[in-house]
């Protein structure tokens, strides 16, 4: 499947990440993508998921009502931003579970020690960001990755730094984007 997530409006600087926890993923596998925007993210995994020929169940997670810092994007004031995630990944809409939830509350559906990869790019202020973090590792399992986008911001650094006791790597992005992550230990 030819990728398509350029004629997707939105961020994304991960390529990198997401190309390698599919190539390294385990046959079968469960991938969570918390923040979702308008998706051109969530494309580019399903197409690589697809791509791999493997079986990885790829949840997206989001209540797509935009944080704080988004509100006065036109999407999120006409209301509009799920139709268009919707619109957006219909081609791979097979290959992506939707979760249409705040991701504290979706993160309580899962069992602990349950995902192989976890992606967290939602609200970035610092309590947000250790919120998610402090909801979704506990579901990781043994040897599986957690990662996030904005390293650089300084609520997602700060929370990173916190709860990894600055054990988590960062990671330069392909864009304007600086990604960090950690592995949790088998």
């Amino acid at each position: 499947m030819d990728h398509f997530f350029e004629h997707v409006k939105g961020w994304f600087s991960f390529s990198l990440v997401y190309q390698r926890v599919v190539k390294e993923a385990p046959d079968p596998a469960h991938f969570v993508e918390i923040g979702c925007w308008q998706g051109r993210s969530a494309s580019f995994m399903a197409v690589e998921i697809a791509n791999s020929g493997k079986k990885i169940t790829f949840d997206c997670v989001d209540t797509w009502l935009g944080s704080a810092d988004m509100q006065d994007h036109k999407e999120i004031v006409e209301g509009t931003l799920f139709d268009i995630f919707m619109t957006n990944t219909a081609r791979v809409a097979h290959l992506i579970n939707v979760v249409r939830l705040p991701s504290v509350e979706a993160a309580k559906r899962y069992e602990n020690d349950s995902l192989d990869f976890i992606f967290i790019d939602a609200d970035h202020a610092y309590n947000c960001v250790h919120a998610d973090i402090e909801a979704w590792y506990p579901k990781l399992k043994p040897g599986g990755v957690i990662a996030g986008d904005d390293a650089q911001g300084k609520g997602v650094d700060r929370a990173v730094r916190e709860f990894f006791d600055n054990k988590a790597r960062h990671l330069p992005g392909t864009g304007k984007g600086c990604q960090w992550e950690f592995k949790r230990s088998l």
